[in-house]
């Protein structure tokens, strides 16, 4: 069964709030689309400070930040720490196609309260990541302190080992 499917089953994700900020309009449409049809509530921002203002005004829960860490402006985890001061209770999950070293000073304020998605990555990566993420949150655990969480599998990777390309 695909992690789509389990998604749909072991989540109730019609009571989740997602608020994603990605600057880039395809990664944001497809993402958007590929959690509404799990059923999550979705808020879509482009950028850094448009979504603080939305999260600012929101007198709703937010359940989970989904965010690209190198937003033009103010960076994913600025933006986590500023959402956060409103809604603490929030489950953050980075987004990023850079390697892991490049975003790791970025991310390391956040480690223990977020996990790290690797672009590129397709709807079963998506859907496991955020019901994980929503998971912890309803348990109320914190992620390992570790600078960096890696997903395994396909499509995991962002660096090509034999290029100095790193795609985003």
């Amino acid at each position: 069964m695909s992690s789509v499917k389990q998604s749909r089953q072991s989540v109730r994700p019609q009571a989740a709030t997602i608020l994603l900020v990605e600057d880039d309009p395809l990664v944001a449409a497809s993402t958007s689309a590929w959690l509404r049809r799990l059923g999550y509530h979705v808020i879509v921002s482009a950028d850094g400070k448009s979504a603080s203002e939305l999260a600012a005004k929101r007198t709703e829960p937010i359940d989970l930040l989904l965010t690209d860490v190198m937003l033009p402006g103010m960076r994913g985890p600025v933006l986590a720490g500023v959402i956060r001061s409103r809604h603490p209770e929030m489950a953050v999950l980075f987004s990023s196609g850079y390697s892991p070293e490049l975003v790791g000073e970025l991310f390391t304020a956040h480690a223990n309260r977020a996990t790290l998605l690797r672009k590129p990555y397709d709807a079963d990566q998506l859907a496991a990541q955020v019901r994980l993420a929503l998971a912890r949150k309803a348990r109320g655990m914190r992620v390992p302190d570790t600078p960096i969480r890696r997903p395994a599998g396909p499509g995991a990777a962002t660096r090509d080992p034999e290029s100095t390309t790193t795609r985003h």
